[in-house]
């Protein structure tokens, strides 16, 4: 009988968990940081050069603006956020499904490529008048917009996943004669995985910036991209500003979620354990 391998208890289990945990810090407290030296930067920017208010607002003016209507504000975010997810959960569905039929057609591969790069070039704001037509001045049209955008982001990183894969560990499977369904959960999932979370890291913010851009051409009022339109035509720099900074913060935290899901789906992965 072999004897089981004993567990890490001392120093060297304790350093390693406590350097996963440090890393786990980082990952939230690192973008944190830079943001706060940025916001001071801009603070002592505008008052030392003698800025006008109704030029760029301070930080603490815009901070006073939104404080005054906080839920005011969130609630355009909210709004924003949920175009921007129901965008990126289409988009991202048509393109996984668009990805796998590519690499199962290997005919489809190379018009699926010459899809995604004509649509990554495509100007998104040519294409909201156009959604604006079909759909009206409703969510749906920012969706659809979103939709556009992340598909091609999704199916290019997939697609890039799928043929990745390890061509002798596809052998082997074969080999073996594991069932399709076995290969594809013991295989190529766990090989797209990586593919998967770069993609949510792109697609994400893309998603999110494209639904405030296309609110800009009409829509709800109580959105993002459409109340920094208003304010800033009245010249309500600070209420402006305020918007700004929650879709900053809105973009920070999606960002800092699929960071710290990426850590953890991925512990397992090469790439993620330096």
């Amino acid at each position: 009988m072999t004897a089981a391998a004993p567990v890490l208890r001392g120093p060297a289990g304790r350093s390693g968990r406590s350097g996963r945990g440090a890393r786990r810090v980082s990952t939230v407290l690192g973008p944190i940081a830079v943001v706060v030296a940025l916001l001071i930067a801009w603070q002592i920017w505008v008052e030392a050069a003698g800025i006008k208010p109704f030029v760029l607002p301070t930080p603490v003016a815009v901070w006073e603006a939104f404080a005054e209507r906080p839920t005011f504000f969130l609630g355009l975010g909210l709004h924003t956020l949920y175009e921007a997810m129901a965008g990126l959960l289409v988009g991202g569905l048509v393109g996984a499904a668009s990805a796998v039929l590519a690499f199962r057609v290997r005919a489809l591969g190379r018009g699926a490529e010459v899809v995604a790069a004509a649509l990554l070039a495509l100007p998104m704001v040519a294409l909201v008048p156009i959604a604006n037509v079909f759909f009206g001045l409703t969510p749906a049209s920012r969706i659809f917009v979103v939709s556009v955008a992340v598909y091609p982001i999704v199916l290019s990183f997939l697609l890039r996943g799928l043929r990745d894969t390890d061509r002798g560990l596809v052998e082997a499977f074969r080999s073996m004669a594991v069932s399709p369904l076995q290969t594809v959960r013991g295989l190529y999932l766990p090989s797209m995985l990586p593919a998967c979370m770069s993609a949510l890291r792109v697609a994400m913010p893309t998603a999110f910036s494209i639904a405030i851009v296309a609110e800009f051409f009409g829509g709800e009022l109580n959105t993002l991209g459409t109340f920094i339109k208003s304010s800033a035509v009245q010249s309500r720099v600070a209420d402006t500003w305020g918007a700004a900074l929650v879709a900053f913060a809105f973009a920070l935290v999606l960002y800092l979620v699929i960071a710290v899901v990426d850590r953890r789906v991925l512990r397992w992965h090469p790439s993620r354990s330096s």
